[in-house]
């Protein structure tokens, strides 16, 4: 039988390698009353503002129940609302003024997180590991 080497897994180093920067960034998110998923929803929904849920989910790489889940916790907040579509088969979603205030506050601590990655990586391993990760989410 060959030997593995599983200190090389992609899943498992992948894996340990986002719950590492979940937390990170977490600790963050949480001194507004936020999780990284739910910043991750405002900013996609202030990006691409009157997409689809479909659509959302799509430039999330979210499964569309995780981030309705994650929708109706913001919406619950103030921080979006949403309508239905014409067709009245799905909803479009924009961020309400208190979306759009908080999302302000809490940029500059995502910046924060971001400059703490880039000081751990360098800038240079900072912009591959970005392009790598791109790359992965092609898969």
């Amino acid at each position: 039988m060959e030997e593995d080497d599983f200190s090389l897994c992609v899943l498992d180093n992948a894996r340990k390698a986002a719950r590492a920067v979940s937390r990170h960034y977490d600790k963050l998110a949480r001194q507004v009353d936020m999780t990284p998923g739910q910043f991750s929803v405002l900013v996609s929904i202030h990006k691409y503002e009157g997409a689809t849920t479909a659509e959302l989910a799509e430039q999330l790489s979210m499964e569309r129940t995780t981030l309705v889940r994650n929708v109706a916790l913001v919406e619950r907040k103030g921080l979006v609302a949403s309508q239905l579509v014409p067709d009245g088969r799905s909803k479009q979603y924009r961020l309400t003024p208190k979306g759009v205030d908080l999302l302000n506050r809490i940029l500059p601590l995502w910046r924060r997180a971001q400059a703490d990655v880039k000081d751990h990586l360098g800038s240079d391993e900072f912009l591959r590991a970005i392009n790598t990760l791109k790359r992965l989410s092609e898969l």
